[in-house]
């Protein structure tokens, strides 16, 4: 853990900012009492919902630094994107999706008092980046998608049940947008004041009304700029009866000043002298003192002493006649040894110990590897080592890395884990694994009484599971549901089960709606799975509730027997929410390519969409109780048909008597019920090595009273076109790849995939033995090695001389199996897998 960020402020020059503020701002905004007064758009989410990039930016004056100001955003019970003062000007910045939770914390004084600044939020879909004044403060990894529709907008409060999270200040020129703003952007708005008729400009409030400090009690809303007065929001708890409190205008405050201390990253032992850079918002001269570490600082130069350590500086104006002393503002970096900040290695497959391998084939090796100071180092080369067997891991660029080995034997053998730092550091780990050919039925916990509710939305625990290959044909999975302390939650909720792979990516296991308001246990085969349920494997449970919710426990049960096949990969395809009925876009899934590897000998595409949204608003209540057939396309031709219905009544898992309307039948789920997997066999396509995949929605069903429905007329055709509760289906789907070779051979598989710098392709493949290499560029020479699944080179051929773009090669001698051919020319190195049978 990286020991920095004592104490930061920032503050862009207040000289600057005021300039700002006349060029992009008019005089007039709105002031807030942080009493009781805020603004308010109902349903303002649906303006962001659904889409994979959205911002927020206005202009912010706070009157004082004081814990828990809301100044802006949405702010649901399971989704939100917003931001909220805590103490010393420290800003709260959070953006909760369908995915999962995600938050930037701006450090102390990031939010100044008396000064204006700008203040944005953006979200990429990629990551989330909180800009101060132009400048990016901050930013976090982020993905997903907020889905809800019916989370207000608030300007002036945080809104969760009863909190009380109201600002203090001014605001002005307060806009949403369906786009990531670039610090271009801003910079720009900044500026320049908005004209309204920007692209992806969603909700515009200017706070040009009424008269400044004057009675202005006839103005109930906020004019927005955007929409046509569809838009406008509510005034909410404000006097505007005369005074500039709670009213539009304000006043400023003279003799203050603070200090713009910029971040200093965090250094090696042996850098270079460098510069710290602060300004003070009245003009006056920043002083530096070093506080405590291994440096020293001359005027602005800091000096490394070469030894490791934490540095703490601080930047200090003291004020003259016409300014205050300004706050002193104490920022530390770390200063690091090469050598000593090795990657961390957390062993994921098999586990030490006992690991159940009834036939002696290679075994998965899974690893995570991470290090501290990302910004200054990588994790370098991961390799596992076996009775003197080296073998390269492959690296799945996301803290992950693989590989297969063959136990020559049954007993004892010591495995070690060694990886390597971008300067060349090592560290390594070893472990003893008892290979064993007799498999007996097992049972494991992956979790026990998580308690998922409004304010806990999701939980990660990790597992350790079995270590086997091809030992079980079958894996159940039970879960079981519980009323926590203060009961169980009434209603029906959308509740999901995410495993880890040792690939590193998240896919859906379990979909469950919770029963209304009693304790259910249910069943479900997982076999599919099973390369996800061995080892340490991390789960995610998670619950979009608003009430007390539910304790979860999940039993996992191995039957020992002998499966189909010893291997499977599971590749995600659609996990996300899609549009029912929108008649904007009444096919919204994207077609996805998914690929059969050579040695693939069967394939199952699992899919499930549960449909949510229903009411007199949505035509024939759907999705939820509408009965649809959708279906999916292969290779642009109607294949499979998905009949998403469900009989609810007897309850499907037997959970009843429920509360609630429990009975009536769903799309794709039943209250106290896991959603059914639909499988597809995908046989037929594994020959053409890819295939793809398109879900097509009943083509039947249009949503008439959808706002993107031209002829929809509120209270005429429909209650109310804008109500934004439409229909949808939660989808999740994987394709899932069996075979009885491994799917990814290790060895130079990481290399080729990182310093391929040219193309040859094999024919045929997979072959008997005799191949023919078919260059993308011609050479005159080139290497040829050829590696095996241990990663061992068992043929190598030097300067094989190529008399045109092709070559034959004669593998006939080897066993059947998994093979990498490396090529090596002036050209540079490429690789191509084959499969021997």
């Amino acid at each position: 853990m990286n020991l920095k960020h004592l104490l930061l402020l920032l503050l862009i020059g207040w000289v600057m900012v005021q300039s700002a503020f006349l060029t992009a701002q008019t005089n007039q905004y709105l002031h807030f009492d942080r009493s009781n007064d805020y603004v308010r758009l109902d349903d303002g989410s649906q303006y962001i919902a659904n889409t994979t990039a959205f911002s927020m930016a206005g202009w912010f004056y706070t009157d004082q630094l004081a814990y828990g100001q809301g100044m802006i955003g949405f702010r649901g019970t399971s989704q939100g994107f917003y931001l909220i003062q805590l103490s010393n000007g420290i800003l709260e910045s959070r953006l909760i999706t369908d995915a999962g939770f995600h938050e930037y914390v701006g450090p102390a004084f990031t939010i100044l008092p008396g000064v204006w600044q700008h203040v944005a939020w953006v979200y990429d879909g990629a990551s989330v980046k909180l800009f101060i004044d132009g400048v990016e403060k901050g930013s976090t990894p982020a993905s997903g998608q907020i889905t809800a529709t019916d989370i207000p907008f608030t300007i002036g409060r945080s809104i969760l049940t009863n909190l009380n999270f109201y600002f203090g200040g001014g605001a002005d020129e307060v806009s949403v947008w369906d786009k990531a703003l670039s610090q271009t952007d801003l910079q720009d708005m900044m500026n320049n004041e908005l004209t309204g008729n920007e692209a992806n400009l969603q909700l515009y409030y200017k706070f040009n009304q009424g008269s400044p400090c004057g009675d202005n009690s006839t103005i109930n809303s906020l004019v927005s700029e955007v929409g046509g007065g569809t838009r406008d929001a509510d005034l909410i708890g404000f006097a505007l009866n005369g005074g500039c409190s709670s009213n539009f205008d304000g006043t400023l405050q003279a003799g203050f000043q603070a200090i713009s201390f910029s971040e200093v990253p965090d250094k090696l032992t042996s850098d270079m002298p460098f510069d710290v850079h602060a300004s003070a918002s009245s003009g006056l001269p920043v002083s530096f003192d070093i506080i405590s570490g291994p440096a020293t600082v001359s005027d602005s130069t800091v000096t490394l002493s070469g030894a490791a350590g934490t540095v703490v500086i601080a930047a200090n104006q003291y004020g003259d006649a016409s300014w205050d002393t300004a706050s002193s503002v104490v920022q530390s970096f770390d200063v690091v040894d090469p050598q000593t900040n090795t990657p961390r290695i957390d062993l994921r497959s098999p586990l030490p110990g006992l690991v159940v391998v009834p036939e002696l084939s290679p075994i998965q090796l899974a690893a995570i590897v991470t290090i501290d100071y990302e910004e200054m180092f990588d994790v370098g080369n991961v390799e596992f080592q076996i009775d003197s067997v080296v073998i390269l891991a492959k690296d799945w660029q996301n803290g992950h890395f693989t590989a297969w080995w063959e136990p020559p034997s049954y007993g004892s053998h010591d495995l070690t884990i060694r990886a390597f730092n971008s300067f060349g550091a090592s560290i390594d780990t070893t472990v003893s694994l008892l290979i064993i050919d007799i498999a007996g039925n097992e049972t494991a916990t992956a979790f026990s009484d998580i308690w998922i509710n409004s304010s806990k939305l999701f939980e990660e625990v990790e597992a350790e599971l079995p270590s086997f290959l091809g030992a079980f044909d079958q894996v159940t999975a039970t879960l079981s549901v519980a009323c926590p302390p203060g009961g169980c939650g009434p209603w029906d909720r959308v509740a999901k089960v995410h495993i880890q792979t040792h690939e590193g990516e998240w896919v859906e296991m379990i979909r469950y709606i919770t029963p209304y308001g009693v304790e259910c246990s249910h069943t479900l085969d997982v076999t599919d799975f099973v390369s996800a349920l061995q080892g340490k494997i991390r789960f995610r449970m998670s619950c979009e509730t608003f009430d007390n919710g539910f304790e979860y426990t999940l039993a996992l049960s191995y039957q020992a027997g002998t499966p189909a096949y010893k291997y499977s990969r599971i590749n995600p395809v659609w996990h996300q929410t899609f549009d029912f009925g929108n008649p904007g876009n009444l096919q919204p899934v994207d077609t996805q390519q998914v690929a059969f590897p050579p040695n693939t000998q069967a394939s199952t595409f699992k899919l499930l969409a549960s449909g949510h949204g229903w009411g007199e608003n949505n035509t024939d209540n759907a999705a939820e109780f509408y009965e649809a057939t959708h279906h999916v396309w292969v290779d642009g031709q109607q294949t499979f048909a998905h009949h998403n219905w469900l009989t609810c009544n007897p309850n499907p898992d037997g959970c009843q008597p429920q509360n609630g309307t429990w009975p009536i039948n769903r799309a794709g789920f039943c209250p106290g019920h896991i959603s059914p997997w639909f499988d597809y066999d995908m046989g037929p396509y594994i020959s053409n090595g890819q295939a793809d995949l398109t879900y097509i929605m009943d083509e039947a069903y249009v949503d008439d009273c959808h706002a993107n429905n031209p002829n929809c007329v509120n209270g005429a055709t429909c209650p109310n076109c804008n109500d934004g509760f439409n229909p949808h289906l939660i989808m999740a789907s994987s394709l899932i790849n069996f075979s009885d070779i491994p799917f990814d051979p290790v060895g130079t598989t990481s290399l080729s995939e990182s310093l391929d710098s040219w193309k040859f392709e094999v024919y045929p493949n997979p072959s008997t033995g005799i191949l023919r290499l078919e260059l993308s560029e011609a050479v005159s020479h080139a290497d040829i090695r050829v590696v095996n699944l241990l990663g061992v080179e068992v043929v190598q051929l030097a300067n094989i001389s190529f008399s045109s773009d092709a070559y034959e090669l004669n593998l006939g001698e080897l066993t059947k199996g998994m093979y990498m051919i490396v090529l090596t020319s002036k050209l540079g190195m490429a690789s191509q897998a084959v499969l021997l049978k």
